[in-house]
């Protein structure tokens, strides 16, 4: 069975680094770490978001992560976690899927810098067509990789979002994940070089289908190494 890849960003309080909950939250990490069917945890603070957190879990199979979600320490560390978001701002709210990567994340995660990149569609979107569309570019891309760039891999999320502000109702999210050497090789491949077209130039074709891009950059730690 395909891994799934676990994603959830948090907004956090200003005292969440030294309150308890997270305390608890870090004594229970062995333990969390120790659950069956989990491949590894990622953690890092978006460097767009730095008052917020995103969490990375991949799993074996669908069914691990399954049962990982009715289990005793789910619950316990959930109820940790609310302690800890910030509620303050009603239009911001912890957002949690999971993915079907065509490529494992780890490799992914272990890159110096991350871009996670989330595209929201319309529900009636065509994934085939779509995904063939976003194949295209990357075949593009793959004669000549920006400097910089180390891996990436791309999928569908599980769930559709309910209500998205800009799609103005039900929406698919497919999601890349791309590794780089820096934050400034990112930068540099988006602009493109002497004055030649950048990435962002090159992905132009997908802006038929009327979704709505959300872009971000993380560094990832892996649990338990620290």
């Amino acid at each position: 069975m395909p891994e799934v890849t676990e994603i959830a960003w948090m907004p956090l309080k200003a005292d969440a680094k030294d309150h308890e909950a997270t305390a608890a939250l870090k004594a229970l990490g062995p333990e969390m770490l120790a659950q069956p069917g989990l491949l590894s945890s990622w953690h890092g603070l978006p460097i767009e978001k730095p008052s917020s957190v995103e969490v990375v879990n991949v799993w074996d199979s669908e069914a691990s992560y399954t049962t990982s979600q009715s289990s005793p320490l789910h619950a316990k560390s959930k109820d940790l976690i609310k302690q800890v978001i910030d509620t303050s701002d009603p239009a911001v709210h912890p957002y949690h899927n999971t993915i079907l990567f065509d490529k494992p994340f780890d490799k992914v995660a272990s890159a110096p810098v991350v871009q996670m990149t989330a595209i929201f569609l319309p529900a009636a979107t065509d994934k085939a067509e779509f995904e063939t569309a976003f194949e295209g570019v990357l075949d593009l891309l793959r004669g000549n990789m920006p400097a910089g760039f180390v891996i990436g891999t791309h999928g569908w999320a599980t769930n559709e979002i309910e209500h998205h502000p800009k799609i103005g109702g039900k929406a698919k999210v497919f999601v890349s994940a791309s590794g780089w050497e820096s934050l400034e090789k990112i930068t540099a491949a988006h602009a493109g070089a002497g004055g030649a077209g950048g990435i962002a130039d090159k992905f132009k074709d997908l802006e038929r289908f009327g979704g709505v891009h959300d872009a971000h950059h993380t560094m990832f730690k892996k649990a338990g190494t620290e």
